[in-house]
């Protein structure tokens, strides 16, 4: 898997999300505008409701905006062979007492941490340095043994790539 393709993809994820919260964003504040959601007496609240809903959308467009500019205006970091995992590697895990050779693809983010991209078939997850998985990540080096807690049991796993 070639760390360009994941860095273009999850590029395009985040500008997919930053349109959508902005659709939605736009959406909202057309139901908090429109004048059918004016109150009728003390009791008719939905004009306070999609005013509440207009304000937490713009919000999330800040925050998807954010997060697609951080990713479009920071260039591709590589790491060599003896670095340790660290923002912005991808690191590729595989399981060690598997006979299928079965990997898990991660990519170590400065934000947008639970987002994923396929790319060729593979999930690759992003996960920021404070989430569980990034925890035990981080610091790490090639070849290091990580357990991951998946469906209330620890699985092995090696680090097989940092890149």
């Amino acid at each position: 898997m070639v760390k360009q393709d994941v860095y273009t993809a999850i590029t395009e994820a985040l500008l997919r999300r930053y349109e959508t919260a902005k659709w939605a964003a736009k959406q909202a504040h057309e139901a908090a505008t429109n004048e059918e959601s004016v109150a009728e007496n003390k009791y008719d609240t939905f004009g306070l409701e999609a005013s509440y809903l207009a304000h937490g959308q713009s919000q999330r467009v800040l925050e998807c905006e954010k997060d697609w500019l951080l990713f479009s205006k920071t260039p591709l970091v590589t790491f060599s062979k003896d670095s340790a995992v660290e923002l912005w590697s991808m690191v590729i895990l595989t399981e060690l007492e598997s006979s299928s050779d079965m990997k898990k693809y991660f990519f170590i983010s400065p934000c947008a941490g639970g987002l994923s991209v396929e790319i060729k078939g593979e999930t690759v997850y992003l996960v920021t340095a404070s989430t569980p998985v990034g925890k035990i990540l981080m610091g790490k080096t090639l070849g290091d043994e990580v357990d991951l807690s998946q469906n209330g049991r620890q699985i092995a796993y090696e680090i097989t790539t940092i890149a």
